[in-house]
């Protein structure tokens, strides 16, 4: 049985990692564009997402209005989107490695 826990919680832990990683060059991509331009620049995590790939932002938020409730992109995930990349990728991370920890934690 744990070693099913521990399969199952490793995709997790991985998402987690690849988003700390995520963090970690958007947080020095925005230092480097203050230091370059002496203005403070923060990029939001909606910013790079639609410029990654708008056609999947625009088919989240059509799908979590029609299949969730609106006000769950309206006063969740829009605002989430509108953070700092930095900080917003920080938070995902943070949030999905407590959900690996509570499929499987190691003793």
């Amino acid at each position: 049985m744990i070693g099913l826990r521990k399969m199952l919680a490793w995709p997790f832990r991985a998402i987690a990692y690849v988003a700390v990683i995520g963090a970690i060059f958007t947080g020095f991509w925005d230092l480097y564009q203050t230091a370059k331009t002496n203005v403070v620049q923060l990029t939001p995590l909606g910013q790079i997402w639609n410029e990654l790939s708008p056609g999947t932002l625009n088919l989240t938020q059509a799908a979590i209005q029609r299949h969730l409730h609106p006000a769950v992109w309206e006063h969740g995930l829009f605002y989430f989107l509108l953070l700092p990349s930095f900080l917003a990728l920080f938070i995902l991370a943070g949030v999905v490695l407590f959900i690996g920890q509570l499929i499987y934690r190691p003793r």
